[in-house]
This record gives structure tokens, C-alpha cells and sequence, in this order.
């Protein structure tokens, strides 16, 4: 099981040292769970009957314990959360939560307006880009949407190319269809190379 990691070089100078796994042996409400969490944390969108997801948050700093955060069944643990000081930001498919991390609470929730799977939420300058199954948005500091875009199919590649990359100067895309498209941050498309089909 792959985690998101955060104690590595990238967040020395962070507060708290998190660590992100999926907890596949949860089951919400019951007395049995193999793992005891300090703290249980389930957004108000998530509704009795939802299925859902549950990420094993592992927090180490000023106050250190173990989180269950409920959630959409489609999270995706990779590149599922955003650290800045005291503040974790997760994504959650189509919901973001902040947990203010020196009291184990959720501070706010948004909901975000896409089509498709979300699969990763990243901090670029100005706000934040997520990754889309069918669209790529650009999030504000409040997390409203400046801009969103859509190929001609779902932004995951079947040739084994890099379908989702962040570089310093724009985003860079591969769908299904193998087309490539390459985004600059305002979201201006900078090139598209379409596959035309017989």
C-alpha cells in the first residue's frame, strides 16, 4: 500500500510530519475496527449508507496522534493533501477539507464543482490545480474556480505515458486517446497534438 508521505525533505521545515494511508479494514460505526484512532473525523457531506473511503492520517509534531478521516469513496491517497503549517488540506473526489491540525477538527469544507473522478489536489503559485479524470481546475486561495479544461477523453494514458505532469511553466496532459495537450497556468493551451482516427 503506497502512502503519502510528507516527513520527507520537501516539509523539514513544517510543523507536523503527516503520513497518508487508505484504511481498507474500517468499517464506520462499529465496536471491532482492528485500529484504534485518537480522533474520527467525518465531513458533513458524507451521508449514512455513503459508500466511502477512510484515510489513516498519522501526524507527528506538537501533538501527535493517529486521524481517521471519512470520506467519498472515490479519494485517492496519492497527492490527496496539501500541508501548510498547522493546516491539512485533503481532497476528497469532489469536496475539500482543511483539519486544523492542533485541534484534530475540520475547519472547512468546500465543494468542488467537476466532472469526473478528482485524483489529486497540488499548490501552485496563487491557489491550487486538481487533477481530473475529465477536467483539470485551477482553484483560487478560497478555493473557487478560475478555470477548468476537458480533452477529447479521460486525462489517463493507455499507452503508459505520464498522463497528469506539473512543471514549472505549464501542466502537461495525455488522455486515453493518446492526444497531449500542455497548459500554461492561466489555462491557456499552449499546444495540442490530436490523434485523428480512421
Amino acid at each position: 500500500m503506497k502512502s503519502v508521505d510528507f516527513t520527507e525533505e520537501s516539509c523539514k521545515f513544517e510543523k507536523y510530519s503527516i503520513k497518508i494511508t487508505v484504511d481498507n479494514t474500517y468499517t464506520v460505526n462499529s465496536a471491532d475496527n482492528p485500529k484504534k484512532y485518537d480522533h474520527t473525523l467525518t465531513p458533513s457531506f458524507v451521508q449514512r449508507g455513503d459508500m466511502y473511503t477512510v484515510l489513516d492520517i498519522s501526524v507527528a509534531g506538537p501533538n501527535s496522534y493517529s486521524l481517521a478521516l471519512i470520506g467519498s469513496y472515490h479519494t485517492y491517497q496519492d497527492s490527496c493533501a496539501i500541508l501548510e503549517g498547522s493546516i491539512l488540506t485533503v481532497l476528497q473526489n469532489d469536496h475539500i477539507i482543511r483539519i486544523d491540525l492542533d485541534t484534530a477538527q475540520i475547519i472547512k469544507e468546500y465543494e468542488i464543482d467537476m466532472c469526473g473522478i478528482s485524483f489529486g489536489i497540488y499548490s501552485v503559485k496563487g491557489g491550487y490545480i486538481i487533477y481530473g479524470e475529465v477536467e483539470i481546475l485551477k482553484l483560487d486561495l478560497d478555493y473557487r474556480t478560475l478555470w477548468s479544461f476537458s480533452g477529447k477523453d479521460i486525462f489517463v494514458s493507455a499507452t503508459g505515458k505520464r498522463a497528469f505532469e506539473l512543471t514549472k511553466e505549464s501542466i502537461k496532459l495525455y488522455d486515453f486517446e493518446d492526444n497531449f495537450y500542455e497548459l500554461d497556468y492561466d489555462g491557456n493551451v499552449l499546444k495540442r497534438r490530436v490523434r485523428f482516427f480512421k
